[in-house]
């Protein structure tokens, strides 16, 4: 296998004998570089999965994450925190889209939480795993048969999501929703992407959305939080994460 310097010599030969008079080649000139925010993100991820259920997906139920937290709220949840992708959409330059709302919960309100989503989609499929209760929708079937989850209630199954639900979130002064502090956020996803648990694949994602993360905002992030955050996913666990955004700041890969 050729070395990455290998590699892109033979890129930019091939390159240059296309287009001789070009010396950037790149794409991503011109790319947002600022975090939009929390209101504008969700409002642009919510668009682009409404749109797609709408043209491809007309027997779903379209479950959206504002839908998910007034149920919430109308069943008097005390402890929740709007996690996944809808949490951290606004930290990221370019907000992108997901299918599954995922919210934070107490296991102590777990079971109002489920009855409440219940009660508002009767017709979602509960799926009872040890730290998350998914909601997959019938009329969400994917290319293989399986029908996609919309909602994952999520437990505080370690110590950076009980941190987060306890402390290290937010309320956005637009909607009025908890999301993870952007440190929490960080550390959240460095979680998910060290995993032993966590499918290969989805640790692709997982580094491309904590560097999506990191890039827009490392010279605001409160280092010292981070690496407090990053002790309680595991032991010094907190050296590391800022070892990894050193890495996102340098545009070097995970060690994963």
């Amino acid at each position: 296998m050729l070395t990455t310097e290998e590699r892109n010599a033979r890129i930019l030969a091939a390159l240059q004998q296309k287009m001789p008079g070009v010396t950037n080649f790149s794409h991503d000139i011109g790319l947002p570089t600022r975090p939009v925010g929390h209101g504008s993100g969700i409002e642009t991820s919510t668009k682009i999965v409404r749109g797609y259920r709408r043209l491809h997906r007309p027997e779903s139920f379209n479950v959206e994450p504002q839908e998910v937290i007034d149920v919430l709220q109308r069943a008097g949840i005390r402890r929740w925190v709007l996690m996944g992708l809808y949490g951290y959409v606004g930290y990221l330059a370019s907000p992108r889209a997901t299918q599954d709302v995922d919210i934070l919960v107490g296991e102590d309100e777990l079971e109002a939480v489920v009855a409440g989503i219940l009660q508002r989609w009767p017709g979602l499929v509960v799926d009872r795993q040890p730290v998350v209760v998914r909601f997959r929708d019938p009329g969400e079937v994917a290319i293989d048969g399986e029908m996609k989850q919309v909602i994952d209630v999520m437990l505080p199954s370690n110590g950076c999501y009980e941190a987060i639900l306890q402390k290290y979130h937010v309320v956005d002064p637009v909607t009025g929703h908890r999301i993870p502090t952007i440190e929490a956020a960080c550390a959240s996803k460095f979680a998910a992407l060290v995993s032993p648990y966590r499918e290969w694949e989805k640790k692709a994602y997982d580094a491309g959305d904590l560097r999506s993360i990191m890039l827009p905002n490392h010279a605001t992030l409160d280092r010292e939080l981070l690496r407090q955050l990053g002790d309680v996913v595991y032991l010094a666990g907190g050296t590391e994460l800022l070892e990894f955004l050193q890495l996102a700041i340098d545009k070097k890969p995970f060690p994963v």
